[in-house]
């Protein structure tokens, strides 16, 4: 067998996704990316996650979301009208031959675990299936909000700074993935199937800054503004550029900035004077690469071994980014209109590699999609 033919790591489990969420659709997909046949089980509107931007802006693809194309390559789809006899039987047959089933909260896991008393099932979340908030419904910002998060973004003048994308749901799809793959360690290593969950409000908090375990410690709180770390966020000619200053590297960023009188300013003598002065400081990085391009700046700092980076635009992350390219990132899907693009593997595995991905389901669209 070559390499091209060795089977997925996943290639031996079958999965029902039944989630209906960014979270758990993301955790199916990984799934899927390694192997494991994965059923979207769709309600005969098609999956929620269908309807959710952005959208394509190709003529007579308006409607097609691009969310969905992301978190469903890989996967096969079924229809199934869950409040029909019919619908429920269909259900039943699909659950006797899942390793896994991801669902949203409130679904009948009694009914599935009759169906079939080996599955896995995991439910994914926004805030739990107890406690006083078992029945909210969360949206990311949400998340954010909830988790300590957002008080800590933006500057301290302004409000509270929305951290944008699905951050928190997709790392609650990540912790599902594991849940679920240590699950399957348990059940094969001592016959043990249990239920799993994980829920979307607590991942966010465990993403947060340390600042709640700070303040538990010692009482204290960094508040919005404060400069507790010494990063340093400037704009060249052609974008922002952040640098991270150790002490031990003070001398050599100012040499590095053409500006060797920074290292010897009384505003900037000490540590702890940086720190009571770094807006000054700021400002006088400012003016010294104003009129530069950040990727020289940031050459010029690195060669000097202070840490530093440009902070790239989408448009400056695609196929034909420097190491993105060498790394092999990209990678392209087939489809009816033509190849399109697809994110690379979240990690790489030296024997069983992540399969070539394949286009998100029509809906309905009957496939085996994982080497079962």
């Amino acid at each position: 067998m070559t390499e091209k033919e060795t089977p997925g790591a996943l290639g031996f489990i079958r999965v029902l996704d039944l989630s209906e969420s960014v979270a758990g659709q993301y955790c199916c997909r990984m799934l899927a990316d390694y192997g494991a046949d994965v059923i979207l089980v769709e309600p005969p509107s098609g999956s929620a996650v269908r309807r959710l931007g952005p959208f394509r802006e190709a003529k007579g693809a308006e409607d097609e979301s691009l969310l969905f194309y992301h978190l469903n390559l890989g996967k096969s789809s079924v229809v199934v009208d869950q409040k029909s006899d019919p619908g429920r039987g269909l259900l039943d047959d699909l659950a006797r031959t899942a390793d896994v089933a991801v669902v949203p909260a409130g679904f009948d896991r009694a009914s599935l675990r009759k169906a079939n008393p080996d599955c896995i099932i995991n439910t994914v979340s926004p805030f739990g299936e107890d406690g006083p908030m078992k029945d909210w419904r969360g949206t990311e910002m949400i998340y954010q909000a909830m988790s300590g998060s957002m008080i800590h973004n933006g500057r301290n003048e302004r409000p509270p700074l929305y951290g944008v994308g699905h951050r928190a749901s997709y790392c609650a799809g990540i912790a599902a993935y594991s849940t679920i793959l240590s699950a399957l360690m348990v059940r094969e290593r001592t016959g043990v199937v249990q239920d799993v969950a994980v829920d979307i409000a607590h991942t966010a908090a465990s993403m947060t800054y340390p600042f709640a375990l700070q303040y538990s410690y010692n009482g204290t709180f960094e508040e919005r503004g404060m400069r507790g770390q010494p990063l340093v966020e400037v704009t060249t000619t052609d974008g922002w550029i952040a640098i991270w200053i150790r002490a031990n590297q003070f001398g050599p960023m100012c040499e590095a900035l053409g500006a060797p009188e920074l290292a010897t300013d009384p505003r900037f003598a000490t540590d702890a004077e940086r720190k009571e002065n770094f807006p000054a400081f700021i400002a006088e990085v400012q003016k010294r690469v104003a009129d530069r391009k950040g990727g020289d700046v940031v050459g010029d700092l690195q060669a000097r071994r202070v840490v530093a980076a440009c902070c790239f635009k989408p448009t400056q992350l695609g196929p034909d980014a420097a190491h993105l390219k060498a790394r092999e990132f990209w990678q392209t899907v087939p489809t009816a209109e033509g190849p399109r693009l697809a994110l690379g593997p979240q990690f790489r595995m030296s024997r069983t590699p992540r399969r070539a991905p394949q286009a998100p389901p029509a809906i309905g669209e009957a496939r085996r999609s994982g080497g079962r």
